[in-house]
């Protein structure tokens, strides 16, 4: 789970590589601009994912689940013209409505 395993690795030095910069690390398997992107955007995630849930398990899962499709879909979105933070927000929202669906 990605929010276990950030409390138990020390976090990257942040760096000032640019938001789309890491994405595209993030392409080649950098697994440093990985856990800098999550650094960057965990808590608002969270926090969007929170503020519907209201419920720290599924709000886990739903920013695991956010990050990994982050990972998975990182190309495609280089080939937009979109900000990482709103794409970042898009894959919440997405993972907060299966969950209302599922239930």
């Amino acid at each position: 789970m990605i929010l276990r395993a950030q409390r138990t690795h020390p976090r990257p030095r942040p760096s000032s590589a640019t938001d789309r910069a890491l994405v595209q690390r993030i392409t080649r398997g950098d697994e440093t601009a990985f856990s800098e992107l999550l650094a960057r955007y965990r808590s608002t995630v969270y926090a969007t994912a929170y503020a519907v849930l209201l419920d720290p398990e599924q709000v886990a899962a739903v920013v695991t689940d956010a990050f990994e499709e982050a990972r998975r879909t990182a190309a495609e979105f280089l080939a937009t013209q979109g900000s990482v933070s709103g794409w970042l927000t898009h894959l919440t929202r997405l993972g907060i409505a299966a969950r209302h669906d599922a239930a």
